[in-house]
């Protein structure tokens, strides 16, 4: 009897933490704290690969075929995009091997600081360039954009352009996200001011066109669908050297659910004491209410969407360890045998700045929550 008075108050109590909905100070975002579709299986901790992953600044990634994946360099101009070979365990989806295989097209652009990336086609690629406000999609093989999309840099804070992309090949959605608040919302998001991030969400229509040739096509794509997203508050409270509080990337889930990364970096003026936060949030747009592109953040009522905390991590550069990693990167990878994904992430380490930072990579296993409750 006793026992069972236990599992009936334990199953109270989770049911209460499964609805259970609290607002952070200030903010109209509810974070609902819960297991949700998606679960982590289990998440390894981040390895370097020095023999065959030269020092670079890798900021995107996206899957192409087999274990090969694309990846951009923020300050490799010159290169269009690298080609990956990543290889994972096929039953713990550890990761056993990166090599970068060099990169294929060259382009005659400067200043471009691509940031991320995403296969869209058999064909094409899509590119994000921080450098100048835009979105374009390259042919795999070519080296000149066929679509584009830009906004003026005046609508963004200093170093805060676009930073993510995410290709739902089911819908075929090509998603975005802005990295921080745009200057019509309000402040950017820093150590000083304590502010949390309000960014828009939104998606460009790829369900046209799919089949036709490539000549230049600019504004095709219209947006479909956009949301209110509002990220966690920032950690740091501190003068900082360097600062970064934003959503650096997204990934598309094969049930049309998204993953959000949140990152906060600090560096301090000595360097010693930095750290990277993450935080991967799942969204599911699906369920949530549009925020129109031209509505405004300060209307009172803003339906900021709701997201779950599926996991989250630091990493630090101490006088003991250089484990800090800014991940700026992250894609699906394989599906392990128990139905599983593997979720690959990749950070920036400047150049290795300084011969400190490493290039690190890292890998989460997720599952559906129904698969993990089938397997018990």
């Amino acid at each position: 009897m006793q026992m069972t008075k236990i599992k009936i108050v334990r199953g109270v109590l989770l049911c209460a933490s499964l609805f259970f909905v609290f607002k952070s100070e200030g903010q109209e975002l509810q974070t609902i704290n819960r297991s949700t579709e998606w679960h982590v299986v289990r998440e390894h901790g981040q390895k370097c690969f020095p023999k065959t992953v030269p020092p670079g600044n890798y900021s995107g990634i996206t899957h192409l075929h087999d274990d090969i994946y694309a990846v951009v360099s923020d300050k490799s101009d010159s290169a269009l995009y690298f080609n990956f070979r990543i290889q994972v365990n096929p039953q713990t989806g550890e990761l056993e091997n990166v090599e970068n295989l060099g990169f294929t097209q060259m382009v005659h652009e400067r200043g471009l600081d691509h940031e991320a990336i995403a296969k869209v086609s058999d064909s094409t690629l899509v590119l994000a360039s921080e450098g100048l406000f835009r979105i374009a999609e390259y042919p795999i093989n070519g080296n000149e954009f066929i679509w584009s999309y830009s906004q003026p840099s005046a609508d963004f804070h200093p170093n805060y352009g676009y930073e993510s992309l995410a290709y739902d090949s089911v819908r075929h959605y090509l998603w975005t996200i802005t990295e921080s608040t745009l200057r019509k919302d309000g402040e950017a998001s820093s150590w000083r001011n304590g502010l949390t991030n309000r960014l828009r969400l939104f998606a460009f229509d790829w369900r046209e066109n799919q089949d036709q040739d490539s000549e230049c096509r600019v504004g095709e794509h219209p947006i479909a669908v956009s949301y209110a997203y509002q990220m966690d508050k920032p950690k740091a409270r501190k003068q900082a050297l360097h600062y970064a509080m934003g959503v650096s990337e997204l990934c598309v889930l094969p049930d049309g659910q998204l993953l959000v990364l949140e990152r906060e970096v600090f560096v301090p003026k000595a360097k010693i004491g930095a750290f990277c936060q993450c935080k991967l949030y799942l969204v599911n747009p699906s369920v949530e209410h549009p925020f129109d592109m031209s509505a405004s953040f300060q209307t009172d009522e803003v339906p900021t969407m709701r997201k779950t905390l599926l996991t989250q991590w630091t990493t630090r550069l101490t006088f003991w360890g250089r484990s800090f990693a800014n991940y700026e990167g992250m894609c699906l990878g394989p599906q392990l045998p128990d139905g599983s994904w593997v979720l690959i992430l990749l950070s920036d380490s400047q150049d290795q700045y300084a011969g400190v930072l490493k290039d690190w990579f890292k890998t989460i296993v997720i599952a559906p929550l129904q698969d993990v409750e089938n397997q018990k």
